[in-house]
């Protein structure tokens, strides 16, 4: 893969981390919500709190069908989670699947235990899966502390017709230039990361046509950063 490409490849996989971790970020919410509105009733159904465990893992393994807890257990082998949370979520599953399989009758609190170890599973995996930084991140996190990407974008100006799109792509750009030529490294980074927002909204075509140039100002952003280290 020639090295434009790998730039580009790098800045899809950016955006693909940051819509998955947004989705994530709803998915956690959303099962946090359900399971305290559980927990208060007077009265729990183990069918609840199954329900409510088999949809996160659903939507959190995106695999969007009816599984068995056997299954459950198989595709979670093949994501990475911490020993002690792998533990808990094993605990969760043995006290379902002996509800499922046998005639055990959880009370009222017993339920509640596993909706309270259940949800310090999602926090667990929900924070790992997306506290890992992909590379733009890190460099980022390397160089800068307070970048300001959307005062960026909304500061710039009002651009129409088929071309405004380019105006927007190269007004950042020059900001970014003249933040290196100042050494304010920021303020460079800021640009950047407006850079990347303003890219990921381009379709495939003008990806394509846009990257080596994206590609020149990351790297000469890399350089700099460097020298001044």
């Amino acid at each position: 893969m020639a090295k434009g490409e790998q730039v580009k490849a790098r800045m899809d996989l950016l955006l693909q981390e940051r819509q998955r971790a947004a989705r994530l970020g709803d998915l956690r919410r959303d099962t946090l919500r359900r399971v305290d509105f559980i927990r208060r009733k007077a009265v729990i159904e183990y069918r609840e709190v199954y329900g409510v465990i088999r949809e996160f893992f659903k939507e959190f393994l995106e695999r969007r069908y009816e599984f068995t807890i056997t299954e459950l257990r198989k595709e979670l082998k093949k994501v990475y989670i911490s020993n002690s949370t792998r533990l808990i979520i094993a605990g969760i599953l043995e006290r379902l699947e002996a509800a499922e399989y046998a005639t055990v009758h959880y009370t009222r609190e017993d339920l509640v235990k596993i909706l309270d170890d259940f949800k310090q599973a999602v926090e667990e995996l929900v924070k790992v899966h997306t506290g890992a930084k992909p590379f733009f991140e890190r460099l980022r996190m390397f160089l800068f502390k307070d970048p300001e990407p959307q005062t960026i974008i909304a500061e710039l100006p009002v651009a129409e017709g088929n071309d405004a799109y380019h105006v927007r792509i190269y007004t950042i750009i020059e900001q970014c230039y003249i933040a290196l030529d100042r050494h304010n490294l920021a303020k460079a980074k800021a640009a950047y990361d407006a850079l990347l927002q303003e890219y990921g909204l381009l379709d495939d075509g003008r990806k394509a046509q846009y990257y080596p140039v994206i590609e020149q100002t990351y790297r000469d952003l890399l350089h700099r950063a460097e020298m001044l280290k």
